[in-house]
């Protein structure tokens, strides 16, 4: 009996062992993979960014990202489709980029066709597909991508398939900017062995993203250029900022958000944004940079890019920043610079865990009448130095189950003037937030603004305002410590 005990405990163990070992191997394999997606992301804006700032144009920019594309994804032909419309019809897909051998899967008809590239090509880019038809125009129509890891059970793709031209596998994705979809990226027949998967859907997906929004930035630029007056190009600069903007606020039953951002007449390069990291954490960002228009515009696109990848593979905000730091001093030009606050956020602890890189302090108020407290840890700006020295950089944590509400903000907010060259200031500032403490963010935000254009009187603003208002929602934790970090805060007001 007792040998019996023995052996099936031995058995139970071997079998925990074994499942322990599986979820390591899975675990190794998709950090593998998520490293594998963020070096392809640096390395496919590291092109985009030598077109853009040699004048590249629509189709070149196509050309890189085709490219990079199907060779990231070891795919034997790629073609990127772009949207238009035809006066008084509907929507339309063309191919703009072919590389490769890639099948015809619109117009092949029931014909074998001469395996000639040229042919195939000239087949392939004078085909209009209708969105909503076939895999192309299912995805453009969607907006999601689709994986066909057999064409040949695909009816939709019989044609295509009996035409003659080889034809195994489809992935294809769409590229999407500020919710438009502005074409679908397809590759044909991966290269080594066996059919598309996941990952490679993962990696593709995340190279047609930042091309999208690359893609936008050059149109947009193109019309700035044909206008050439400087009233449009300062709208379009706006119009760029606004593509790195959050669209909607997050909500959670513990914290609730509040914010708002306005540019300036001279163009600057405020930027904020909201980073879901999984379902209880997500990643805030207030930031600024030195340059002006759309070249500041841009940096901050770049930045952005970086942010969100390493987000999305780091716990850590000082290491994020680091990365981040990085990529902005290999990438900007020399007086170029941004500074910027990220953390995290636990919404359902409400801890808060962040760095500051040369920005504004973090500002908190727990009661109505209460000093204002300052976080600043210490840090400098993105984009000065690269390597070790950026590494005096800390990392600090705030309790916002017992701060309650937590504010960001710019430059912008303190600077702002009236006509006697008087700044608001911090002390006008930090009045508002004491005597809005205990308000919902919402309010809060309202009721700084309405008293800077109270201090203004409706003068232009000179420099972009930005400001992020976090509130805790949830009841006090009676033993809830104000902070918990490497730094106490630096000053209360």
């Amino acid at each position: 009996m007792a040998t019996a005990i023995l052996t099936l405990l031995l058995l139970v163990a071997i079998g925990a062992i074994a499942a322990l070992r599986r979820k390591i191997l899975s675990l190794e394999s998709s950090l593998e993979a998520r490293e594998k997606e963020r070096r392809a992301t640096y390395d496919f804006l590291d092109r985009l960014g030598t077109s853009l700032t040699g004048g590249g144009e629509a189709t070149a920019t196509m050309e890189i990202v085709v490219e990079f594309a199907q060779e990231a994804a070891h795919a034997d032909a790629a073609c990127l489709f772009v949207l238009g419309h035809e006066p008084n019809a509907a929507p339309i897909l063309r191919a703009r980029v072919v590389r490769g051998l890639f099948p015809p899967l619109h117009g092949a008809g029931n014909a074998k066709l001469m395996a000639r590239r040229k042919f195939v090509e000239e087949l392939v880019l004078k085909t209009a597909i209708p969105v909503g038809e076939g895999p192309i125009g299912i995805v453009a129509r969607r907006g999601q991508p689709m994986l066909i890891p057999n064409a040949r059970a695909e009816e939709s793709l019989r044609e295509a398939v009996e035409s003659g031209i080889e034809f195994r596998d489809l992935m294809v994705v769409p590229l999407v900017a500020r919710g438009e979809v502005l074409g679908v990226l397809a590759l044909a027949n991966k290269t080594t062995g066996g059919a598309f998967n996941e990952e490679d859907m993962q990696l593709s997906v995340a190279i047609a993203d930042q091309a999208a929004v690359t893609l936008d930035l050059v149109r947009l630029y193109r019309m700035m250029a044909e206008r050439q007056r400087l009233e449009q190009e300062l709208e379009l600069a706006r119009t760029f900022q606004a593509l790195l903007l959050p669209r909607t606020t997050p909500s959670y039953p513990n914290v609730e958000f509040a914010s708002f951002y306005r540019p300036a007449l001279e163009v600057g390069g405020d930027y904020f944004d909201f980073i879901p990291i999984d379902d209880h954490r997500i990643g805030i960002v207030v930031g600024d940079v030195s340059g002006k228009g759309i070249p500041g515009a841009l940096v901050m696109a770049s930045v952005r890019a970086c942010l969100r990848a390493e987000a999305r593979i780091s716990d850590s905000p000082k290491r994020v920043l680091q990365r981040v730091n990085d990529e902005a001093a290999r990438d900007t030009k020399e007086g170029v610079f941004i500074t910027m606050t990220y953390g995290i956020l636990n919404v359902e602890t409400g801890r808060f865990r962040f760095c500051r890189a040369g920005h504004e302090p973090i500002l908190c108020c727990q009661m109505m009448g209460e000093a204002v407290v300052q976080y600043l840890p210490e840090g400098i700006a993105l984009g000065l130095i690269e390597g070790e020295h950026f590494g005096i950089t800390a990392e600090q944590e705030i309790d916002l189950s017992a701060e309650r509400n937590i504010v960001l903000y710019t430059d912008g907010v303190v600077e702002a003037m009236n006509g006697g060259r008087e700044e608001y200031g911090e002390a006008r500032f930090h009045q508002v937030i004491r005597d809005q403490a205990g308000n919902p963010p919402a309010r809060m935000v309202e009721s700084v603004m309405a008293n800077i254009e109270d201090f203004t009187r409706g003068l232009p603003q000179h420099d972009d305002i930005t400001l992020v208002v976090i509130g805790w929602k949830a009841p006090r934790d009676p033993g809830a410590s104000r902070v918990a970090a490497v730094a106490a805060p630096a000053a209360t007001a």
